[in-house]
């Protein structure tokens, strides 16, 4: 609990110093004049005030904010100070200020990401074909186990997430590889078959499969064992392999599990090794419905066993560095794919077509930060660049109160060449207000839901 306090304070400290600093940097730019650079609301509780700005760190740490000169319309201002007010810039300084905010969030995230792919670098595994799927373009083209890739399309591959970026950019067209076989290279041409997947959204999305992997196939061994579920009553164990079910072999959890999908409950034989020993066991699978991000109902069958993932050997572990302007490349494209995703997600759940079960409030993102925290401090800054992408987009809509609201004025300005009547721009204000009160009773009742859920 400590932890996920903290993480959190931490988190929103940098979101909202990252925002704010937009907006102060631009309005300093266009000569705004800026009274207070606060990090928090409340009581200050030190600081120092340089020119006519007040530097502070107020007393509660959950936001902050930029109070200009003359940034409320109807704000009375001394004369000398007319130069300075915000109010009194021309239109388009006053949406490059108001945009700067949600913009730093999305340049905090591409920092974030830049340095990661070109400093740090990211953890990947070696270009080497661990697996090759029968019948596939890989089998076909006559790759074995051990083979390296070494280039696609004459571009040089270091690791195997660019041998699943270079097959995905080829549409589906044929890929020329270069690949080493004991030491000496041979080159091949195959085309990928175009597969369906459910995206995170629960959407169909092409994708292109050569047939290899990188990666074992995942074995039906037996990780952790659910209370209560068949397996246990049946006397499974963690540890023991599935070799069979029903007669048929089990090479894999992949097979395993669409054999169990498909048995609508129907008794099963299943065939375990356990250590030297091998034994039958019946085992019938329960049906276990779930909600999807659509909340839709998805039933399937299980016996209630997990995974124990697969460990990938320490020899096969690689850090890629990319050069100065690849490493750009990934974290405005990384910035970007997520960006998409936040919008679609909101229009589906305008829509109707997303669960807003999904929706969370600061108790989900105190846990989730809580968590990331616990993951290491890369996996908590991986959730600051998550997280500031999605508050930049929220920021971007067009809901009187966030800086969408406010852009949203100014552009009418613009267009009609002068100022949002004062009356209007109340009206819509008190109705921002009402929108995020309702939307921030919404979030919170499925937080305190979820809490006691689980």
């Amino acid at each position: 609990m400590t932890t996920s306090i903290f993480a959190f304070v931490v988190v929103l400290g940098v979101l909202i110093f990252f925002h704010e600093l937009g907006h102060f940097l631009v309005a300093r730019l266009f000569g705004v004049g800026v009274e207070k650079f606060s990090l928090g609301f409340g009581p200050r509780l030190l600081g120092r005030t340089v020119g006519i700005t007040d530097y502070r760190l107020s007393a509660i740490p959950l936001g902050g904010y930029v109070k200009m000169v003359g940034d409320e319309p109807d704000a009375e201002i001394d004369p000398e100070m007319i130069p300075y007010s915000f109010t009194h810039k021309h239109v388009f300084k006053k949406i490059l200020i108001v945009a700067a905010g949600p913009f730093f969030n999305l340049l905090l995230a591409v920092i974030i990401y830049f340095g990661f792919f070109y400093f740090i670098g990211t953890e990947d595994i070696r270009p080497v074909v661990k697996h090759v799927v029968a019948e596939s373009p890989a089998a076909r083209a006559g790759f074995r186990n051990g083979d390296e890739i070494v280039a696609i399309d004459g571009k040089t591959v270091a690791a195997w997430g660019d041998i699943e970026r270079l097959i995905a950019d080829g549409g589906g067209t044929p890929a020329h590889i270069t690949a080493r076989r004991g030491g000496e290279l041979f080159d091949v041409t195959l085309t990928p078959q175009t597969k369906v997947a459910k995206d995170i959204l629960g959407d169909d999305t092409p994708y292109y499969d050569a047939g290899f992997s990188g990666l074992p196939p995942l074995k039906a061994i037996v990780g952790e064992v659910a209370e209560g579920y068949p397996a246990k009553k049946a006397g499974l164990k963690k540890g023991d392999l599935i070799i069979g079910i029903n007669g048929t072999p089990v090479d894999s959890w992949n097979t395993m599990k669409t054999i169990i999908s498909q048995s609508k409950g129907e008794a099963l034989s299943v065939r375990v090794r356990r250590g030297v020993e091998t034994l039958t066991v019946e085992i019938v699978p329960v049906l276990f419905s779930e909600e999807n991000v659509r909340g839709e109902k998805v039933d399937s069958y299980r016996i209630g066993i997990s995974t124990p993932g697969i460990t990938i050997p320490d020899a096969d572990r690689i850090i890629v560095k990319r050069g100065l302007w690849d490493a750009l490349q990934e974290s405005v494209g990384q910035t970007y794919q997520i960006s998409r995703l936040t919008i679609l997600s909101i229009g589906k759940l305008i829509k109707g077509t997303v669960s807003t079960k999904t929706l969370g409030g600061p108790i989900m993102i105190a846990e989730m930060a809580g968590q990331q925290a616990e993951a290491g401090l890369t996996n908590l800054i991986f959730f600051i660049a998550v997280l500031s992408i999605n508050l930049a987009v929220l920021n971007f809509l067009p809901i009187p109160v966030l800086d969408g609201g406010h852009l949203m004025f100014f552009f009418i300005e613009a267009i009609i060449r002068r100022p949002v009547n004062m009356r209007m721009r109340e009206i819509a204000q008190q109705a921002g207000i009402f929108i995020l009160i309702l939307l921030m009773i919404f979030v919170f009742y499925n937080d305190i839901t979820r809490l006691f859920a689980s």
